[in-house]
């Protein structure tokens, strides 16, 4: 585990290198009760995309994935195979990805207002069209620094990555 990193009004940042203990959403949960404080993870999918899940009292759990175009790979099942016969991507393989990404993208607007009363919750004071924004842009630098913008963008005081 990382060394934590302070933010304004007390908020913290700390990078786990091989994930939370249990069940995320329960761990989340616990973490609320033992701060009294909503609680926010992303899992970075080779600096390409992050699954961000948040936890409150108020607005219990939301999920969401960033970048929707390189998220939908994360979401087709692992038993379907990448490639056919000739190395390019298979049908089966392309028809899962069409329709995980149509799914992200088709969300995204819900998963951003999620993610703006998570924010709320919390205390910030989020920028709904920004968090859309960055939640939904398909080509980005590195998930990590993408990951800070989208806790600028919900009003984390002094986020930077």
């Amino acid at each position: 585990m990382g060394v934590p990193r302070a933010h304004g009004d007390g908020w913290q940042t700390v990078v786990v290198r091989h994930g939370l203990p249990g069940h995320t959403p329960q761990t989340l949960r616990t973490l609320v009760e033992r701060t009294g404080r909503p609680a926010l993870v992303v899992y970075i999918c080779d600096s390409d995309t992050g699954f961000v899940q948040g936890w409150s009292d108020g607005g219990g759990l939301f999920e969401t994935w960033f970048t929707p175009e390189l998220a939908a790979d994360y979401e087709v099942p692992n038993d379907i195979c990448y490639e056919d016969e000739t190395g390019m991507p298979g049908t089966a393989y392309q028809a899962a990805w069409d329709a995980a990404h149509s799914r992200i993208r088709d969300e995204m607007p819900q998963r951003a207002r999620e993610a703006c009363t998570w924010a709320e919750a919390a205390g910030w004071r989020p920028e709904p069209a920004k968090v859309l924004e960055i939640l939904s842009a398909d080509r980005i630098e590195s998930a990590e620094h993408h990951f800070f913008e989208l806790l600028r963008a919900m009003g984390l005081p002094t986020a930077d990555g």
